[in-house]
């Protein structure tokens, strides 16, 4: 949450984590991805010291958050499976900065809109 942060403590390393709300898996995973071109998520949950499950179900929010690609990749004997790998940083920067300026805009409305009764209810 927001009010975790105090202004001195808002950086480059921890931003990412504030706006996205990212968890100690989803840091470390981001670091390993940084690390490596590409993964498979078994070999992100043997880094990681995870169950697959864990690792999927945050892998799978990194990427919602457009933070990390997802490629689907053929088997040739059948079935598939899915190698990822971190977006470029200036594509996650252009972007956060986008959702922040939104937040803001709509955060901005929103208090404007603000009555004394809706501190209350």
């Amino acid at each position: 949450m927001f009010t975790d942060f105090t202004r001195e403590e808002i950086n480059s390393e921890n931003v990412i984590e504030l706006v996205y709300d990212l968890t100690d898996l989803d840091r470390e995973i981001l670091l390993l991805l940084s690390e490596n071109e590409e993964l498979t998520s078994s070999e992100i949950a043997e880094e990681v010291d995870k169950n697959q499950s864990t690792a999927y179900r945050s892998l799978e929010k990194l990427f919602e958050y457009g933070l990390i690609y997802k490629e689907k990749q053929t088997i040739r004997n059948g079935g598939y499976y899915f190698q990822y790998s971190l977006r470029p940083i200036d594509k996650i920067k252009e972007e956060t900065l986008q959702y922040i300026e939104k937040l803001y805009d709509e955060t901005q409305k929103a208090i404007k809109g603000m009555e004394r009764d809706d501190l209350y209810s």
